[in-house]
């Protein structure tokens, strides 16, 4: 199944956010890299890429609010949504809505309020500062994009959503296959780095 191996791909993230510190710093900070992403994007590239079909445009002015612009950021989260629906229809269909409204509210943000785009950039820094601080402080390993930027990019909202659906109950045996994989890929990497260390220091003998 490779990429779209859910346990796998849960397992590969998931080694690189085993303390529950860092675990909770992504909780909150994931999230709001996705809405900025979003608002500086659409800053970026607010032109139109696409045209919407008549039914959708349809369906989605039955939906209070604007419309998600049919520009950069859109295409991208049909992206994201896409891939999360193959690797877990129902989990992935639970995030259309919350997409959905990061989506709108980003993109009316940065295109609407007074100094939007400095506020986004601002929380954005904010956000992955605070991120490298909980893998340097608390994880003690360095983030799982210096590996694999698109894997970790892309993962990162469902892995953190899929968190929580794990609190609610959602497939427990998923969990554990998923949390026994990450300590067995935990201990394999802690192995290579005493494995490492000796051979280093045998080096400097």
């Amino acid at each position: 199944m490779g990429v779209f191996d859910l346990k796998s791909e849960l397992a590969k993230y998931g080694e690189y956010h085993s303390n529950k510190l860092n675990v909770s710093i992504h909780m909150v900070f994931v999230p709001l890299i996705l809405w900025t992403f979003l608002g500086i994007s659409t800053y970026l590239s607010p032109h139109e890429l696409f045209s919407y079909s008549a039914s959708i445009a349809s369906a989605l002015s039955q939906i209070p609010g604007p419309s998600p612009l049919p520009n950069f950021a859109t295409l991208a989260m049909l992206g994201f949504v896409s891939f999360y629906v193959i690797l877990d229809p129902f989990a992935g269909l639970l995030t259309v809505p919350i997409i959905y409204a990061f989506l709108v509210t980003a993109q009316q943000f940065v295109l609407t309020t007074s100094n939007g785009i400095g506020v986004t950039v601002g929380l954005f820094v904010f956000s992955w500062v605070a991120q490298f601080v909980g893998h340097g402080v608390f994880e003690k390993r360095a983030p799982a994009l210096l590996n694999n930027l698109v894997q970790a990019l892309v993962m990162a909202p469902f892995f953190v959503f899929l968190e929580v659906l794990f609190i609610c109950g959602y497939r427990p045996g998923l969990q554990r296959e998923v949390r026994s994989e990450i300590g067995t890929r935990i201990l394999k990497f802690r192995r290579e780095q005493k494995i490492k260390a000796v051979s280093s220091a045998k080096a400097t003998e």
